[in-house]
């Protein structure tokens, strides 16, 4: 982010070995902040020398510009205490996450306010005043992971709701509203639906709706990049579309999106005076570009393509294919299907999402437009357990991993079947994170599906991967309870864990299987890859395994893209090649 019009603050992270615990070789993830200058002053390691810099594993977060200096920022960070601290005003040991001022010229940190021993969130305002904070408690006496708001009030914390983390009443503070009078707070409506409404900062006002769909939840909350007041949300029905409070931005999204039809046009930067805007846009046959727009000259010029080299006539056109899971649940999917083919007994790849909580949406997937350009038909399945079609649709995944979720998968590939799209001798599935795993049951629990299956950091033993959350994380920890409300009723019956891991029923296997997986992965271990490997050799089944070196779970740098999608293509040209 651009502080002022000399700094600009970046963030990275790495995952790097740390040696020097007593637990050995730990793979963690380290993030910070860096402030660079463009004319040329000394750049600064934001909180270097500190030792909040020291405890934690992050700095990399800003949570507010300061209005009246403009090398302010105000920053989150952990600090330890112990017993006998000078300062009496903390009765006893541990971390508190505390606000600081942070100067990008100087790197002069100064403390603005302590957080609780609770503390895991602070909202503050561009005045450097905390405006709300969120407490999370998680021991005997309290519900796992129940978030308290607070709402500072005439120099005092006031309790302003409180939420339990892991139920249906989830709730989160997305920051202050346009007009400052209250917090932009994300919750589920009766319906099931995510929606934004206002909490107000004064206490007996009532709340306001600020957005709401019938159908589909909020995904994310738009802010303005200098002031951090909301401004408005983004959701998908189809197509990510974005809705503004601003009356100013809202008709200027009208202008962009009648100058780029048919494309998910988004504000992306504005400089402080709304002179000018970056705005990115996208579809299936467009790549993101980016683009600059002058209100004043009403203007927009194309600057740029993240995809230089792709021409729209590349591209394949991607829509809705619908269908109905053998329960009579609903399926959203989208079909890609190769440019200039007859769309009759196509090769064909299942591509599932991750998460699970994600979904996917129409717009350029690159991994979805390459393979189609090598010929072959992709269905992208938003199976139960998604996230975007309200609660009732993800809890409907609860307790069904290998199961019913994977059913969901199963019946788009005999829909594609009946529709005489898919080559029944010719269907590969191929997914990432959780889409790994989908992709080594469906070779594990419905062999007679695929031809082959391609899984990059996919789960291949689900009782190894609840052993290492609750190791890393605590028997108490968000991590558990994340895997506990997905496996429900199954958390704690190992049988149960067992019968839906592929690496443990290997001798189902019929197809070959192609592991990819980074050695840097903190998310998926790479040791669920090996673990699936060695269980496939064991049994006699054809696997390669190929580790992506230097890289995470995100594939977040190109060579990595570039390397796995070489490895895929040769992989599907050998096994359902057209």
């Amino acid at each position: 982010m651009w502080v002022n019009n000399d700094r600009l603050v970046c963030d990275y992270y790495e995952n790097k070995y740390n040696s020097e615990r007593s637990a050995g070789m730990i793979l963690r993830q380290l993030s910070r902040s860096v402030s660079v200058s463009i004319s040329g002053k000394k750049p600064q390691m934001l909180m270097r020398g500190t030792e909040m810099y020291i405890e934690n594993a992050s700095t990399g977060d800003i949570e507010a510009r300061s209005a009246d200096d403009p090398n302010i920022v105000y920053m989150p960070a952990l600090k330890v205490y112990g017993y006998g601290d000078p300062d009496t005003r903390l009765s006893n040991a541990g971390y508190r996450l505390n606000l600081y001022a942070v100067n990008v010229d100087t790197n002069k940190v100064d403390l603005v306010e302590n957080g609780s021993f609770y503390t895991g969130q602070w909202v503050v305002d561009q005045h450097g005043h905390p405006v709300a904070r969120v407490d999370v408690t998680s021991d005997q006496q309290t519900p796992p992971s129940k978030d308290t708001f607070l709402i500072k009030d005439g120099g005092n914390w006031r309790e302003a709701g409180a939420h339990d983390n892991f139920s249906g009443s989830v709730a989160n503070i997305d920051g202050i509203t346009l007009d400052g009078t209250a917090l932009a707070v994300d919750r589920y409506d009766d319906h099931g639906r995510v929606f934004l409404e206002t909490l107000p900062l004064k206490a007996g006002e009532a709340p306001k709706v600020l957005f709401s769909d019938p159908q589909y939840d909020v995904r994310r909350v738009l802010h303005d990049e200098w002031t951090g007041r909301v401004t408005g949300v983004t959701y998908a029905d189809d197509r990510l579309q974005d809705r503004y409070f601003d009356e100013n931005l809202a008709h200027l999204q009208k202008i962009l999106d009648g100058a780029l039809p048919g494309q998910s046009v988004h504000i992306a930067s504005k400089d402080a005076t709304g002179t000018v805007y970056l705005v990115t846009a996208d579809n299936p046959k467009n790549p993101p570009g980016v683009y600059l727009y002058t209100p004043a000259k009403g203007t927009l010029e194309y600057l740029m393509s993240a995809y230089p080299a792709l021409q729209a006539s590349d591209l394949s056109d991607m829509k809705p294919y619908p269908y109905k899971a053998r329960d009579g649940l609903d399926i959203h999917a989208y079909l890609t299907l190769p440019t200039g083919r007859d769309p009759h007994k196509l090769p064909t790849v299942i591509l599932p999402h991750g998460g699970p909580d994600d979904r996917d949406y129409i717009g350029f997937d690159w991994i979805a437009q390459f393979l189609a350009s090598r010929g072959y038909a992709v269905l992208q399945p938003n199976f139960r357990g998604s996230t975007g079609y309200g609660i009732d649709f993800r809890n409907a995944g609860y307790g069904e991993w290998g199961r019913k979720m994977q059913d969901d998968v199963s019946d788009g590939v005999k829909k594609l079947i009946a529709d005489g799209i898919a080559d029944p001798k010719k269907i590969c599935i191929f997914g990432g994170s959780f889409g790994g795993y989908v992709a080594l049951a469906g070779a594990t629990f419905t062999p007679d599906l695929y031809a082959c299956a391609i899984s990059y950091a996919g789960i291949s033993d689900v009782p190894g991967i609840l052993g290492k959350a609750s190791k890393e994380g605590g028997s108490d920890s968000s991590l558990v309870h994340f895997w506990e409300n997905r496996l429900g009723n199954r958390y704690k019956d190992v049988a149960s864990q067992q019968a839906i891991s592929p690496a443990l029923h290997a001798e189902n296997v019929r197809a070959p299987i192609l592991l990819l997986h980074s050695n840097q992965d903190i998310t998926v271990p790479v040791t669920q890859s090996e673990r699936e490997q060695t269980a496939l050799q064991a049994a006699g089944k054809q696997v390669d395994f190929v580790k992506i070196m230097g890289d995470d779970h995100y594939m977040s740098h190109s060579e990595a893209r570039v390397s796995v999608l070489k490895q895929v293509e040769a992989f599907l040209a050998t096994h359902i090649g057209h």
